[in-house]
Parts: structure tokens; sequence; C-alpha cells
């Protein structure tokens, strides 16, 4: 199962939604805002896309996660047994 996770770091959703994913072992994949996330979270198989790193001036040597664009992120979700878009 894919989480798409959007909100900021400090919030509880996104503490919800990462505690979820980790449950049900899920990937997680961080989108807008909750890319700020990718600084301080080690996880090496956290996706992020990279044009939100870009837009937020986040460095690709600031993460631990694996850095994906539109097109993988596209096929992270069609290879995905099941999508889940947690705000």
């Amino acid at each position: 199962m894919l989480f798409l996770i959007s909100s900021s770091p400090d919030t509880k959703e996104f503490k919800t939604a990462v505690r979820m994913a980790k449950d049900v072992n899920g990937t997680i994949c961080l989108l807008q805002s909750a890319v700020y996330a990718s600084r301080d979270l080690y996880d090496p198989d956290m996706y992020v896309l990279s044009d939100e790193l870009q837009l937020r001036g986040i460095k690709d040597n600031e993460i631990s996660c694996k850095t994906i664009n539109y097109n993988q992120l596209v096929d992270l979700m069609t290879n995905s047994d099941k999508v889940m878009g947690m705000f």
C-alpha cells in the first residue's frame, strides 16, 4: 500500500499518516509540505518528490529518502495494490 502524505511534519495528520503506514508496512511518498520531514527522518525506503524539494530549497544531499520525479510517482501508484492520500 502506498501512502501519499502532504501535511507538514509538525501536524497530527502527518504523525498519524506515518504511524498508519508503518503499522501496515506501507510505502510512504512525501509531497508538498511533508517533504520538510525528509531532512529529519532517516528512512531510505521512503520516497520524496524531487520537484517539491526544489520548490522548497531542499537539496538532495540534505535528505536520506529516495527522490523520485512525477513519472516515477505514477509508476509507484500504478504498481501499488492500494494508494491512500493522507492530508
